[in-house]
């Protein structure tokens, strides 16, 4: 029997949702917006057209603030992925209240297997559309991404679909508004010369645009933190021309020292790997975060040329480009 959660004014203080929605595993609850208003006016900023035509996927809705804010700027249908009991008990209330609009399905964004089942035609199976030429007029992709360690893989892993065209990427060039925590933000937004410079902000640059459409005040989230909407729209050609794993590889490698200079670097790609920075079109000396996606691009492409280069770049491979194969 589905629980019936009844608070006074029909929404969780902050005190209640504390007690109700703490899962066994944690000392609190999963962050969600709180904020009704701000949620409706953040969905609007995004400025999405012919909204009416669009289904939105969204993962980790919490207490469905953001989803309520979809339903209402005019989303033809929201499927809202929510495993955490509670969370997807509320969902389901929410679900009842929408005249058929939202639709909750107990799966977890974080599994990739969520994005294969997510292909059934009574989801998104019949909206796929593999021209990148455009970008994706049916399907849209959003929610609060979590904080801490699992929050920062399931973001990278998000920005290196685009690039692979993998899990939502495989049903055509998505475009994407994801809330972000504050430390998570820097990171994922740093561009060349910026101190948190890392991986990920260096494939976000690589194959897709962003722009910063909110920055949450007190009272929005659950509990009281800083979160960032961000609008992440595909290119349609990725900076990236080197072969993908050579790319990884080579970031992998670079960004263990990232305040270091290229030229003193390059060696960790292999023994005698210096012999690739004469064939480099830019100066050497240029620190690793400064490099640009195009740069480290043609640091990766030239690695691969070499024909002295280890053959063997991952013993064990990426898990998840495995998983998704």
């Amino acid at each position: 029997m589905s629980k019936v959660f009844n608070f006074k004014n029909g929404f969780p203080t902050l005190t209640e949702w504390t007690k109700i929605f703490k899962s066994k595993s944690s000392s609190a609850p999963r962050a969600t917006l709180g904020n009704s208003i701000t949620a409706l006016n953040s969905a609007k900023a995004l400025n999405i057209k012919n909204v009416q035509q669009k289904t939105a996927v969204e993962i980790y809705p919490g207490l469905g603030i953001w989803t309520n804010a979809l339903k209402d700027i005019g989303f033809k249908r929201v499927l809202t992925l929510e495993q955490q009991p509670n969370y997807f008990q509320w969902m389901k209330q929410v679900s009842e209240t929408s005249n058929g609009v939202i639709e909750t399905i107990k799966k977890d964004g974080y599994d990739w297997d969520t994005y294969t089942f997510l292909k059934d035609p009574n989801y998104l199976g019949s909206l796929q559309n593999t021209d990148w030429s455009k970008v994706h007029p049916n399907i849209f992709f959003t929610g609060l991404i979590p904080k801490g360690r699992k929050g920062e893989q399931l973001l990278s892993q998000f920005i290196c679909c685009v690039n692979n065209r993998m899990a939502m990427q495989t049903f055509g060039r998505v475009p994407m508004a994801f809330w972000i925590p504050d430390q998570l933000f820097t990171k994922f937004t740093a561009g060349p010369s910026d101190s948190n410079r890392c991986k990920m902000s260096v494939v976000a640059e690589a194959c897709s645009t962003l722009k910063v459409i909110y920055t949450t005040k007190e009272g929005d989230i659950y509990p009281e933190s800083v979160y960032h909407l961000v609008s992440i729209v595909p290119l349609e050609e990725s900076k990236i021309k080197a072969d993908w794993d050579v790319f990884e590889y080579v970031l992998k490698h670079l960004f263990v020292m990232r305040r270091q200079p290229l030229k003193s670097m390059v060696r960790t790609l292999g023994p005698g790997a210096e012999i690739i920075l004469g064939r480099l079109s830019f100066d050497t000396s240029i620190l690793i975060r400064d490099l640009s996606a195009e740069q480290l691009s043609e640091v990766a492409q030239k690695f691969d040329e070499w024909p002295l280069r280890p053959k063997v770049l991952f013993e064990d491979a990426s898990v998840f480009l495995t998983k998704q194969q």
